[in-house]
């Protein structure tokens, strides 16, 4: 009876998994069309695409795992932070999105902060406590390798192409003829924790892989990559 419900509880993680990662795709499809489907004011397209971007993240935590160091106590919840100056609505609509799904990495409701540059200290602060994702806005002054200074556990988001290939963050936000695309650090997947699941590796038109031989910020504190990145099997 064990091997098979153990059976049965693996096909019901790959279909979910499964699932998600269609969700994901259908996401990115819909985002563009949105985008090239009018022509709107740059300042009503710069929201637009800030609603694609918290979309966008919001999913990928779905496709992240941390390991038990790397989180929180169990009376604590997981963070995700955001710190710059913004106007276009991005951190309006990622609250939104956290609430609305209940977000949740590895099982615990997810905690949302947000802290403006003149608040850099409390920023600081919060981070050296460890949260789990962290997003820097275009004029915030802190860097990727400051973050993981800070914090051991976070995965770093940006924007720009740069924010990867040049001050080795994580992931970043690129949009190219009206479309968002996703640019990502190799090593985010072939690292231990937080480690993104390699299925996203299937959507090649929308996502670009830099090969972690580039900026790494310090190596130990996120752990150096472990094995090449292997290609999902495709699906049956």
């Amino acid at each position: 009876m064990s091997f098979f419900t153990s059976r049965f509880k693996h096909k019901l993680r790959a279909r979910r998994s499964f699932v998600l990662l269609g969700g994901l795709a259908l996401l990115l499809g819909f985002g563009t069309s949105s985008l090239q489907a009018q022509a709107p004011k740059a300042s009503e397209e710069e929201r637009r695409t800030a609603r694609v971007q918290a979309t966008y993240l919001s999913h990928l935590v779905n496709f992240t795992r941390w390991e038990k160091r790397h989180l929180p106590a169990e009376n604590e919840s997981p963070k995700i932070v955001v710190v710059g100056n913004e106007n276009r609505g991005f951190v309006d609509s990622l609250a939104f999105l956290i609430r609305q799904n209940a977000l949740r990495i590895e099982g615990q409701l997810v905690k949302f902060e947000y802290f403006e540059n003149s608040r850099k200290a409390e920023a600081r602060e919060m981070l050296g406590k460890g949260c789990q994702l962290v997003y820097i806005l275009p004029n915030s002054s802190f860097t990727p390798r400051e973050i993981n200074d800070l914090t051991e556990s976070a995965v770093v988001f940006g924007e720009g192409r740069g924010f990867v290939t040049d001050k080795g963050g994580d992931v970043s936000f690129v949009t190219v003829r009206n479309r968002v695309k996703l640019v990502v650090s190799e090593k985010y997947f072939r690292r231990t924790s937080p480690k993104l699941s390699s299925k996203l590796v299937n959507l090649k038109s929308v996502v670009e892989i830099i090969p972690s031989g580039g900026p790494q910020g310090p190596r130990g504190r996120k752990g150096v990559d472990t094995a090449p990145l292997q290609q999902p099997p495709p699906s049956r």
